[in-house]
């Protein structure tokens, strides 16, 4: 794998988790929580070990307002709690 390879990996899938955290509706929320840099550190983390791509670009170009992240998002767990925070 080259380099320009590594990179064009990275920025997708930073692209899919920006639209996943929109599509949802908790961009801005995560960033009101504290240590949001190391929140979004690890969801970003997380995002970049997916194996489900094809899968994550299907669902986000197919769901119009969903309620959650779909089952198999690595982060699907936080974007709940963050969800859950912002309703309380």
């Amino acid at each position: 794998m080259s380099v320009l390879d590594i990179f064009s990996r990275l920025t997708k899938q930073a692209d899919l988790m920006d639209a996943m955290m929109h599509k949802l509706g908790v961009a801005e929320e995560i960033r009101t929580l504290p240590d949001h840099a190391g929140v979004l550190r690890r969801a970003a983390n997380r995002c970049l070990s997916c194996d489900r791509t094809d899968a994550c670009q299907h669902w986000l170009s197919h769901e119009a307002a969903p309620d959650e992240a779909p089952s198999f998002c690595r982060n699907h767990d936080l974007f709940g709690r963050v969800l859950r925070n912002a309703e309380a």
